[in-house]
């Protein structure tokens, strides 16, 4: 039994309990008034006198009590109005509370949504990138084995790019791959009149759209890493010695230092002008101690791993085989990110339903955009961490959800059920007191003409 009906139950309880109180007080009224009369048709006019001084006494009380009753009928329909007011309100707060407590489950079932989905895309996008390290570092090994560990080397150019073109389904990711080799200061002259080119300086400023050889010589430093092999679709970066970028340097010496993969923050890349980034891996030799101090490594140090990716990322990978002395190379690996990302996003079928955005959050007040549109847009979002294997530098996966939130209808239809249901039954409780009210008025009245006909007859039969 909801409270409505126990509210009904007992106000009808109340109703009976004084109808039979007025009752009892007119049946005992009714009695005094016989024995009264027969008190005086018996013993006389002086008796008379006093059962009449009696019986107004009594009177007197009777409407006393009437009196009473009927202010405090007043003032019962005066609390029925100010309890219909609460009840109102207190049912209007807490269908608020209602529509409230619902719409917040259903953003945080939104957002948890938001948040798996994010997650999965770059979980996603981490493997990929660690399916594709895996494949350059193998044909690393396969470089090591016909390039250094021949004399003369069973690798060109052209055979090179023959075959990294025919292997391309390997690498699905990949849009090329090139081969630098480590050059040291007092090497350089010969190198260059072996390969029949000058080493070039990687220029990151404006984009060239004239021919590679036309770029600036490398400026002299203790050492070089110019390309020696490229696929045909990236032919033009050889020559291009990756060590003469601007933030190639500082990468070196941190990866040197930490003995882990460094990352550059993403720079214009030369000829597309595109965001990228360069990866560098330390190689050391086998005398290394188990326990290194930084001062070790960098003595220990025998070559690099870079990894070019373009279009978001610019990676480059290198290999050196630690028998081989002074002998040290680099490959490379050129991915389009844009489509590693849009393929990630064709294989799931929620692809349509939100943003993605990656960027470079090594400095929080500065984000740099790798991926994505750079239009702010306002709403639910999530922040998803990637891992690329840089201690130094931190990235994310930014989603957003491409429509708005639609409007709660569960929650505005169970509040507005709710305060309808409710308002019904205060209306319903406050009628039913009223009608309560006006059948005690009626009973009232009744029983006013009734006493007061009573008196007449009392009166005429005297």
């Amino acid at each position: 039994m909801n409270l409505p009906h126990v509210i009904v139950l007992w106000l009808k309880v109340g109703h009976l309990i004084l109808f039979l109180r007025h009752w009892l007080l007119s049946l005992i009224s009714l009695n005094l008034f016989s024995n009264g009369g027969i008190m005086t048709t018996a013993k006389g006019s002086s008796l008379f006198g006093g059962g009449e001084q009696m019986w107004l006494k009594f009177l007197d009380c009777v409407f006393s009590i009437h009196r009473r009753y009927v202010g405090f009928r007043r003032v019962r329909r005066s609390w029925a109005r100010k309890l219909l007011v609460a009840w109102i309100v207190f049912w209007c707060v807490v269908s608020g509370s209602v529509f409230l407590f619902m719409s917040s489950q259903a953003m945080e079932k939104r957002k948890e949504t938001l948040t798996s989905m994010c997650d999965e895309r770059a979980r996603m996008l981490q493997d990929q990138f660690n399916v594709s390290m895996n494949q350059l570092q193998a044909m690393s090994v396969m470089i090591s084995i016909f390039h250094h560990s021949k004399n003369p080397s069973a690798i060109d150019q052209m055979t090179f790019a023959k075959y990294t073109e025919e292997t391309t389904f390997e690498r699905p990711l990949t849009s090329g791959v090139a081969y630098a080799v480590r050059v040291l200061c007092s090497e350089r002259e010969r190198f260059e009149s072996e390969q029949g080119w000058t080493i070039k300086r990687m220029d990151n400023f404006p984009v060239h759209e004239d021919d590679p050889k036309d770029l600036e010589p490398s400026p002299v430093q203790e050492e070089y890493a110019p390309v020696i092999f490229a696929q045909e679709t990236v032919s033009h970066v050889i020559s291009v010695d990756v060590l003469s970028g601007k933030e190639d340097r500082e990468n070196v010496l941190r990866a040197r230092e930490s003995g882990k993969g460094v990352l550059t923050a993403p720079f214009r890349l030369l000829k597309t002008n595109r965001l990228g980034v360069i990866l560098t891996f330390a190689i050391y030799r086998r005398d290394l101690p188990p326990d290194p101090t930084p001062a070790e490594r960098i003595q220990a140090t025998a070559g690099y791993h870079f990894l070019l990716v373009y279009g978001i990322f610019f990676f480059m990978v290198s290999y050196m085989p630690p028998r081989r002395g002074r002998s040290y190379s680099y490959l490379g690996g050129i991915f389009d990110v844009e489509s590693l990302v849009e393929k990630l996003l064709q294989q799931l079928a929620s692809e349509q339903t939100i943003h993605v955005n990656v960027y470079d959050t090594t400095d929080p007040s500065r984000p740099i955009s790798m991926y994505g549109s750079n239009a702010h847009s306002h709403g639910l979002y999530h922040a998803s961490s990637l891992n690329f294997g840089d201690p130094f530098r931190k990235h994310e996966m930014h989603c957003r959800f491409k429509q708005k939130p639609p409007w709660p209808w569960l929650a505005i239809g169970t509040s507005i059920g709710i305060l309808i249901i409710l308002l019904l039954a205060g209306q319903i409780l406050y009628a039913t007191i009223n009608r309560i009210a006006k059948v005690e008025d009626d009973y009232h009245k009744m029983m006013e003409l009734k006493k007061r006909a009573e008196a007449a007859d009392i009166a005429k039969s005297q």
